[in-house]
């Protein structure tokens, strides 16, 4: 009888366990199809922007105010550049982040704080802490918000915007950082790809600076605290 129940016990087990196993596999094999389809239209994605300069930039002016990551599309610029110029094509970088930085910042300024807090809960977080009028305290904040490692500037700009800090000198604070970051990046790519030890060390330098300047800021920042 013992023997029976024992038999009984390890079938439902094994079977169980068949069950799972197949679940799993096909759990897996759905991942896995969703898996390529992303990166198929990736590729696609890429390829189109790669031969379409107009398209790249565009994309780079609108695609980071709904959380997308920049540095990707940023790299797509530095292959464009590797057949149009690494220089121009850092300088139009340049250009379709700076417009970016400017639309992003009037949307979060027109809509106001609000914006911020049924955006996400992180800008909400952050923008609370920062004094709403213009003193060295709040170009302070800026740095530190352009700066800190972590934080997409896209976040930056919508914060920025809310608390309403004068345009100018978010801009002030704003176009050096980009140009920094967005030339580091392109140039690097595009360094990489063609082979130009001076071009990629350009990247390389624009890189090592804006961290290197960043820890300056945020060190400087733990110690006036």
């Amino acid at each position: 009888m013992k023997m029976g129940r024992l038999l009984i016990f390890v079938s439902v087990v094994f079977l169980s366990v068949i069950i799972l196993a197949v679940l799993s596999s096909e759990n897996l094999l759905q991942i896995s199809e969703v898996t390529t389809s992303l990166i198929n239209f990736w590729n696609h994605f890429s390829e189109v922007l790669t031969q379409n300069g107009f398209l790249l930039f565009l994309a780079i002016i609108v695609l980071p105010a709904f959380i997308l990551p920049v540095s990707p599309l940023l790299a797509l610029a530095g292959i464009w550049g590797e057949v149009h110029g690494a220089l121009n094509s850092a300088i139009y970088g340049t250009i379709a982040l700076t417009i970016n930085c400017c639309w992003t910042y009037w949307l979060a300024r027109i809509l106001g704080v609000k914006f911020n807090e049924k955006f996400n809960f992180f800008t909400k977080k952050i923008a609370s802490k920062i004094p709403k009028q213009t003193s060295k305290n709040i170009l302070g904040w800026a740095l530190i918000l352009r700066l800190t490692p972590g934080i997409p500037f896209i976040f930056s700009n919508y914060i920025l915007g809310a608390i309403k800090m004068p345009f100018i000198s978010y801009l002030a604070v704003s176009v050096p950082i980009l140009t920094a970051t967005a030339s580091g990046y392109i140039l690097t790519t595009s360094g990489i790809i063609s082979g130009d030890l001076s071009t990629l060390g350009g990247g390389i330098a624009f890189l090592v600076g804006i961290i290197l300047f960043g820890k300056y800021i945020l060190n400087k920042s733990k110690y006036a605290n």
